[in-house]
């Protein structure tokens, strides 16, 4: 982890103002809603903002300095700088870090503040609505094989979920009592109410080691949403979905 990297990740890193912020370089990169993501530059003396359109490309750009958001600084431990300092960052000897003045908890506040009123004006508003209360958290696991064991499974998870104040949905214990998997109308139904659910909550959490077809629609749905996807574990590099004997008509969940 370079320094830029550092420090955009303690302003970004908790997903509240960029959801499923990932980093390259001085760059973070994430989602705002449905095809609008966000790119913020850390540079030497400030950030440079960006909303993109995921179809159409950059919508609009914002920059804006430290010496603008913080102001001249008078730290205690350097008296020689009589007349403050303006927060900026610099490289010296291959070595990058702060310049004199290092940001306190309330400047990456304010910097983060700064950016949250920007790009609110863009944010997708179902999404905004999900930063108070407990959360609708989807819970994304496999069906198919070990059904009872897997039923049991997504439970389990659900109710860890429900413990930590989450609000668990959770489509094994709803569908499967309903709706036949291994009858191909009724499978597709559920399916697809399923990625409805997914459109409705503000978290999908991804338990196993194994991702399905299904899960993968499911994680797909959200992450073109702007919907934060939590995994318990790595996925896999390469997923093959499991092949099934020709007779049974019903789909990989």
């Amino acid at each position: 982890m370079n320094f830029f990297e550092g420090e955009l990740r303690k302003l970004f890193d908790d997903g509240k103002i960029i959801s499923s912020p990932y980093y390259v370089g001085q760059s973070c990169f994430g989602t705002l809603g449905k095809n609008l993501r966000a790119r913020v530059d850390l540079t030497d003396n400030g950030m440079d903002v960006t909303v993109i359109d995921r179809t159409k490309g950059p919508l609009d750009h914002f920059e804006v300095f430290f010496w603008d958001l913080l102001g001249r600084k008078f730290p205690p431990e350097h008296p020689q700088y009589k007349f403050g300092v303006s927060p900026h960052i610099w490289t010296y000897n291959h070595e990058t870090d702060w310049y004199v003045y290092r940001p306190t908890d309330a400047d990456y506040e304010t910097m983060r503040q700064a950016v949250a009123q920007y790009l609110d004006l863009f944010r997708d508003r179902q999404q905004e609505r999900v930063q108070d209360g407990p959360q609708m958290v989807y819970i994304c696991a496999p069906l198919r094989g070990d059904v009872e064991n897997n039923i049991e499974f997504a439970r389990q998870k659900a109710q860890e979920v429900f413990r930590a104040g989450g609000i668990p949905i959770c489509p094994h214990l709803m569908f499967p009592p309903i709706a036949d998997p291994e009858h191909p109308a009724q499978d597709q139904a559920a399916r697809e109410m399923g990625l409805r659910l997914v459109e409705s909550c503000q978290q999908v959490h991804v338990y196993g080691s194994t991702i399905t077809e299904g899960m993968r629609a499911e994680i797909r749905r959200a992450q073109e949403l702007g919907i934060p996807v939590v995994f318990e574990r790595e996925p896999p590099q390469r997923i093959r979905p499991r092949k099934r004997p020709a007779q049974k008509g019903g789909r990989d969940r």
